[in-house]
């Protein structure tokens, strides 16, 4: 059960591979979850047209996760970083943290977690919190990431 992370060359010297992978494995083990993981870190403009051609929305987003039907796969999260970056700025954490929490973010939606009904996102950023062990600032929180 591996956890693979690719990231684009221009993002290479500012992501920690090794703190991505811990989180992931954190993350996996607190849902009792087994499987493969794949986590790429990309550009606004890759996303986007991820975004665009499996959710039909012309925007980049900070994180896409797309289960898997393998059994021993449990699915690939697709993180933009510029987006990241922009996400910690405005709530004042490290770009670090919110890669951990766009991973975790991921790695829960692959397990079923949802976010679009207000019980199921507070059960979810509950758990997110659990997970990280930190709280989670009030711009992440309000906006969904």
């Amino acid at each position: 059960m591996s956890i693979s992370i690719r990231i684009q060359r221009q993002f290479s010297s500012r992501v920690s591979r090794a703190r991505l992978e811990r989180i992931a494995h954190k993350a996996r083990r607190a849902e009792n979850a087994r499987g493969d993981i794949a986590i790429y870190v990309t550009t606004d403009a890759e996303i986007r047209a991820l975004n665009k051609k499996f959710h039909a929305t012309d925007a980049a987003t900070d994180v896409l996760a797309f289960p898997s039907r393998d059994r021993d796969e449990i699915g690939d999260i697709i993180i933009s970083y510029e987006t990241a970056r922009g996400n910690a700025r405005r709530a004042g954490w490290r770009i670090a943290d919110e890669l951990e929490l766009l991973v975790v973010h991921g790695i829960l939606h692959l397990l079923g977690y949802q976010d679009h009904a207000p019980r199921a996102r507070a059960r979810m950023w509950k758990r997110q919190r659990e997970i990280l062990g930190t709280e989670i600032p009030v711009f992440s929180e309000k906006t969904g990431i």
